[in-house]
């Protein structure tokens, strides 16, 4: 019998325990001195993970922030190579650890598991004075109080109270003990991290408003604009102001005062983030008063932190800045979220010195291939703003509004992936996004959660559907069939769950509400508060359900039919037929959908999204699909229909995509209209919707990415991982478009180059060129892309000529005749 094994890489503090009720965590501290003597090395790289969140410094200096957030069955560490911060003689190791409580709802965005911990890890020749150990010494903060009394926040629970400071009390680390023998494992299941680290980038504030202040505004000006600081504020003085940042931005903040003498009291910093200026809200958060977002004449509302600040600093023995004995750093540990932020600074007994005030730009590195030029101000600003909300939304994971949530949705990674996929060609994001959700399955209902990575479970079950929907994507646009395989025990699990639901009186699935089950459609003015379509509520039998369900059953067969599973393929076939034939039968009054069975529809107006989803399961083709469509979408028709929401507007525009002839380029131009409204009152990225208007940065409003790449452009896979490029640019919605889309290749990153532009003769010269891009050089659009040989097959689709397909493609040139040409430019 083999010796019992045990796991003791991971240690904590010996007298931590998760029994204050003020708080939703604390920080805990950790440090260690090393001295080299010798030659230092060329590389260190080490290993650090913790529950729940890390921040690393090397001889005061930040290396890294994480770990990236993780689940019971995937827990990321990682790999940090330290030896460009070490030095010759006493280095300082110092790492803050952010523990949530386990056994509270709070902070929802933030998994954990039952023990807190910090795991670092080092070669051998290194491990002694590097990994865990109780070498290094723990001090927990007891003054830093993570608020749960913020009406603005409902699950991030991140910002700061601070209302005392001492010396911190310094006590060997405890080594945590888990057997992993006989089958047994340590809590936390790791694995090294899926996505590249954060990008961080210093910005500056643009702008100084609602200066409440004995110093003048152009001082305030001078010191946080340009180079006035260190700025003195009088004892006893207040002060308020409001700092503005060009674009709405996720970023570190810090402040940096001169350290006070041992007698100063009253002296504090508030904090609030906002992102627009609005009137005092209806409902915090979630219903809100926003118009003009720069109207500087009202009020700021938001979450704050709050510090007060003494002489007396618990941060002397820290080693996080290079002047704890001259300074007082003020550094919430999570990134923020704002637009703007207004400032309220306190000076007490004695003066109190400014000496810095930062904010450090932080998102995933999202390496822009993707351009366009359409010689249209407005259209490159719908592009512009688009490419930062989907930015916004991406950190460790992607996230439902950075400002209030940053949980990963299933329905919102659907379409922030494709939206990923044409900006940069990048699917690492997508990948964990997938395996994160599907680690969610939820056996004894037989769904996955409707989020994760999360501390607060969740089920919408038409969000399994949109899991699904982002596997067979992820096949179409990469090819990968290895790991599309990997779903497929889930994705079957998740239909038997609808399967096993359909009503055998109609055919059609019947969700009825109940605990633990959410059925979520939209966001919709009449559905009100939840999202949920009352009419539904008579049957339990939901079109939209029955829809979405059917075009899922037809999307998975297409997956069954790339891993070369015919007769898998075909079962689904089938069902989805079946399903969108109960929906003709009993959903459709003969010129529209209703929202529920035709027999029980009530008189409420029936719903744009029955209509568009009618149109993607294929219940509706032809011209039946471009007349309801027309119905539904038109402002001047005679039927009132409930509208669509931002979070449906990508599937709107798939409909009318796939409803064919012209209805989608003639309702191009008229569909950015919400958009247009948004920049009209001074919003740098899309709101989460128009009805609440609780957020204003949502990926699933960055559908310009989407149209202006996919559709406009022309381009998308016509067969998976774009073995054969499909090219079928809609020419007449602009005169002259210019477009660079990446295109990735199993050996290397390609980029197709797409222009037109009508010629003399008032026929359209449309060119295509293939490019390599130069990884080593990097992009962001900025031209590093070189000829070679990326012969492609392409399947060119063009008005009023035969499809086409061309192999070994480099480039290519194409005319297109004036008179197959409509015309639907502005």
């Amino acid at each position: 019998m083999s010796a019992t094994v045990f796991d003791r890489t991971w240690m904590w503090h010996p007298d931590f325990h998760e029994d204050r009720t003020d708080t939703a965590g604390l920080l805990v501290h950790f440090k260690r001195t090393i001295n080299i003597t010798g030659s230092l090395p060329a590389s260190l790289p080490i290993q650090i993970t913790a529950d729940t969140r890390y921040k690393l410094y090397v001889n005061q200096q930040f290396v890294t922030f994480g770990p990236v957030k993780g689940e019971q069955n995937l827990w990321f560490y990682d790999e940090v190579d330290i030896a460009p911060f070490l030095r010759t003689g006493e280095n300082h190791l110092a790492v803050i650890v952010l523990r949530f409580f386990h056994a509270t709802q709070y902070a929802p965005s933030f998994p954990r598991l039952t023990s807190g911990g910090l795991r670092i890890v080092a070669p051998e020749a290194w491990a002694e004075d590097l990994q865990s150990s109780e070498s290094w010494e723990a001090a927990i903060d007891p003054w830093t109080v993570f608020r749960i009394d913020e009406p603005e926040d409902r699950f991030l629970h991140v910002y700061e109270r601070v209302t005392g400071s001492a010396k911190l009390e310094w006590k060997p680390a405890k080594l945590l003990e888990f057997r992993v023998s006989t089958g047994n494992s340590a809590p936390w299941h790791l694995s090294p991290r899926l996505i590249p680290t954060l990008r961080i980038e210093q910005i500056a504030f643009s702008a100084v408003h609602n200066c409440d202040s004995s110093v003048p505004l152009q001082v305030w000006e001078k010191a946080l604009l340009g180079s006035g600081l260190p700025l003195c504020l009088p004892p006893g003085s207040t002060h308020q102001l409001d700092l503005e940042v060009p674009f709405h931005t996720t970023a570190f903040v810090e402040a940096v005062f001169e350290r006070m003498p041992q007698d100063a009291t009253g002296n504090s910093l508030t904090l609030t983030y906002a992102e627009s200026y609005e009137d005092t809200p209806i409902e915090v958060p979630d219903i809100r008063r926003k118009g003009q977002r720069c109207d500087y004449s009202k009020s700021l509302f938001g979450p704050k932190d709050i510090y007060e600040m003494n002489a007396q600093s618990m941060h002397d023995s820290l080693r996080y800045t290079s002047n704890p004995k001259s300074t007082v750093v003020v550094r919430p540990f999570h990134w923020r979220t704002f637009r703007f932020i207004r400032v309220n600074i306190t000076a007490g007994s004695h003066p109190l010195v400014l000496n810095e005030l930062t904010i450090n730009k932080v998102n995933y590195p999202l390496h822009r291939l993707a351009d366009i030029d359409p010689l249209d101000t407005e259209t490159k600003t719908l592009w512009d703003i688009s490419i930062r909300t989907l930015e916004n939304c991406m950190h460790d994971c992607y996230e439902d509004c950075p400002f209030y949530e940053q949980l990963q949705y299933a329905m919102d990674v659907r379409s922030s992936a494709l939206f990923t996929y044409y900006l940069s060609g990048d699917d690492r994001m997508a990948r964990q996004a997938i395996i994160q959700l599907r680690n969610s399955f939820q056996a004894r209902v037989g769904l996955t959660l409707s989020r994760s990575p999360t501390h607060r479970p969740q089920i919408i079950p038409h969000f399994s559907l949109f899991w699904i929907l982002t596997v067979y994507d992820h096949l179409h646009f990469f090819g990968d069939t290895t790991f599309t395989k990997e779903s497929l025990p889930i994705i079957e699990a998740v239909l038997s769950f609808f399967d096993n639901k359909i009503d055998p009186a109609f055919g059609l699935v019947k969700l009825e509400d109940g605990p633990g089950l959410w059925n979520f459609i939209d966001w919709a003015q009449e559905w009100k508060p939840h999202g949920l379509n009352p009419v539904v509520a008579s049957t339990g039998i939901s079109t939209y359900t029955n829809n979405l369900y059917a075009h899922t059953l037809t999307n998975v067969a297409a997956i069954m039919s790339a891993l070369g599973l015919p007769h898998r393929a075909e079962e689904y076939r089938v069902r989805a037929e079946s399903i969108v034939h109960a929906i003709r039968k009993h959903c459709f009054t003969g010129t529209l959908f209703t929202d529920t069975i035709a027999s029980a529809a009530s008189p409420a107006p029936p719903s744009q999204h029955a209509q568009v989803w009618s149109v993607l399961s294929g219940a509706a083709t032809g011209d039946l699909a471009r007349d309801i469509l027309q119905k539904s979408l038109s402002p001047d028709a005679p039927e009132k229909f409930i509208r669509a929401s931002t979070a449906m507007s990508f599937y709107t525009a798939r409909a009318l995509s796939l409803a064919g002839g012209s209805i989608y380029d003639s309702h191009f131009h008229a569909f950015w209209e919400p958009w247009r409204a948004q920049i009209k009152l001074g919003l740098t990225t899309w709101q989460e919707d128009d009805v609440s208007c609780r957020s204003d940065c949502h990926a699933w409003g960055s559908v310009p990415l989407h149209e202006f790449a996919g559709e406009v452009a022309g381009l998308s896979p016509a067969e998976p991982g774009w073995a054969v490029v499909g090219f079928a640019p809609r020419v007449g919605l602009y005169r002259r478009f210019r477009a660079t889309v990446p295109v990735p290749m199993a050996l290397g990153m390609v980029v197709a180059c797409v222009s037109w532009d009508v010629i003399a003769s008032g026929d359209v010269q449309v060119d295509l060129e293939f490019k390599w891009v130069d990884e080593e050089r990097g992009g962001d659009g900025d031209g590093h892309l070189h000829a070679g040989p990326p012969a492609m097959a392409v399947l060119v689709r063009l008005p009023g000529q035969e499809d086409v397909r061309l192999d070994g493609v480099t480039r290519a040139a194409f005319v297109v005749s004036s008179a197959e040409v409509p015309r639907f430019d502005r």
